[in-house]
C-alpha cells in the first residue's frame, strides 16, 4: 500500500508544478507590455506649438490677394482678379487667390530663393504679414528679402500708393470723414511713401510729385499689352527718382509716349538682376480700364516672357 501511496503523491507534486509553470509562461492572448512612463508617444502623436506649423500652400506661379483694396472697390478688384486668373490659367500658368494673409506669408517664405520667378499681385495694400504696418521692420521684411534674390520675383500692385497701405488701415479711413489726412493715416499704422522707400532702399523716391499725369501707351505697351489704354495716373512712377541698380525695365506707357520719360504707368522697375516692382494704372477713376487684362498680359508677355496674347 506504501508503494501506490508515494505513487499518488508524486502524481500530485508533478501537477502543481506543471500548473504552476504554465502561469508564468505568456500566452498569445496575454502580450507582454512595458510600463507607461517607458511608452513612447508615436511622431505623429506629438503636438506641435502653432507658431510651428506651417500653413499648407501651393506653390503656384502667381499669387492675387484679395483681402482688401483702395482706390478699387474690393467687389471691382476681386473681378479683376478672376479675369487676371483665367487669362494666366488658360495659357498654362498655375494661379491661386487668396483672402488669407497668412497663406501670402508662408507663400513667399516658401518661393523665396526657389530658382523661379514667381509673381504676386496686391490692389493697394500691402499685408501687414509681409511687411509690418507702420514700417516696423524697415529693412530685412519677408517682402523685401523675397525682391531681393535672382528669382526676379515681382511684386505687382494695382490703384492706390504701392506699398503705402495695409491691411490695418484700409477699414478705418472714412475718407468723407477726413479732416487731417496726414493725422488720419498715421493713426492707423499705413506705412505711408516709407513703405515704398524701404522696399527699394530710395530714401528719397516719392509719388507724390506727379499730380495727374496723362499716360500715353508706349511702343512696348502696344506690343505687350493691347488691352491698355491712355489714361490719368494719380500715383505714376517719378523715373528720374530711381537710384542704386533700380531701372525701368518695361516702360508700358508713360507721359511722353515713349521709354523715355519722366513719370510712367504701368511699368516694371527692377533692381539690377534680382526682383522687380511693378504698378499697373494707379489711380481712382479704375472704371473702364481693365486691369484684369492688363495685368495678366503684363505678367505673360513680359516677365514669363509668353507669347503675346490678344
Amino acid at each position: 500500500m506504501r508503494k501506490y501511496a508515494y505513487i499518488i503523491l508524486l502524481a500530485l507534486l508533478a501537477s502543481t508544478v506543471y500548473f504552476t509553470s504554465c502561469e508564468r509562461i505568456p500566452t498569445m492572448m496575454d502580450p507582454l507590455l512595458p510600463n507607461a512612463e517607458e511608452i513612447e508617444t508615436p511622431p505623429e502623436m506629438v503636438e506641435t506649438p502653432e507658431e510651428m506649423m506651417e500653413t499648407p500652400v501651393d506653390l503656384v506661379d502667381v499669387l492675387i490677394y484679395t483681402n482688401r483694396s483702395y482706390w478699387i472697390e474690393l467687389e471691382a478688384a476681386e473681378m479683376a482678379a478672376e479675369t487676371t486668373k483665367n487669362l494666366l490659367e488658360a495659357n498654362g500658368v498655375s494661379v491661386h487667390i487668396t483672402k488669407d494673409d497668412t497663406y501670402v506669408r508662408e507663400w513667399m517664405l516658401q518661393t523665396t530663393s526657389d530658382g523661379n520667378l514667381n509673381v504676386i499681385v496686391f490692389y493697394g495694400v500691402l499685408p501687414a504679414s509681409v511687411y509690418s504696418t507702420g514700417n516696423a521692420q524697415i529693412d530685412g521684411s519677408i517682402a523685401e528679402n523675397w525682391i531681393e534674390t535672382t528669382d526676379g520675383d515681382t511684386i505687382l500692385n494695382h490703384a492706390d500708393y504701392i506699398a503705402f497701405n495695409t491691411d490695418y488701415d484700409t477699414d478705418k479711413i472714412d475718407v468723407d470723414a477726413i479732416v487731417d489726412w496726414d493725422a488720419q493715416v498715421q493713426a492707423v499704422g499705413s506705412n505711408r511713401e516709407d513703405g515704398l522707400q524701404n522696399l527699394m532702399d530710395n530714401p528719397t523716391i516719392n509719388l507724390f510729385t506727379a499730380g495727374v499725369s496723362s499716360m500715353q501707351v508706349t511702343s512696348d505697351g502696344l506690343a505687350l499689352t493691347p488691352s491698355l489704354a491712355n489714361f490719368d495716373s494719380l500715383r505714376p512712377i517719378p523715373l528720374n527718382q530711381l537710384q542704386g541698380e533700380w531701372f525701368a525695365e518695361k516702360v508700358f506707357a508713360s507721359d511722353t509716349g515713349n521709354a523715355e520719360a519722366t513719370y510712367a504707368d504701368p511699368v516694371i522697375l527692377r533692381d539690377g538682376d534680382l526682383g522687380r516692382l511693378a504698378i499697373v494704372h494707379a489711380t481712382t477713376e479704375y472704371e473702364g480700364l481693365l486691369n484684369g487684362e492688363v495685368a495678366a498680359e503684363i505678367i505673360l508677355n513680359s516677365l514669363l516672357a509668353a507669347p503675346t496674347i490678344q
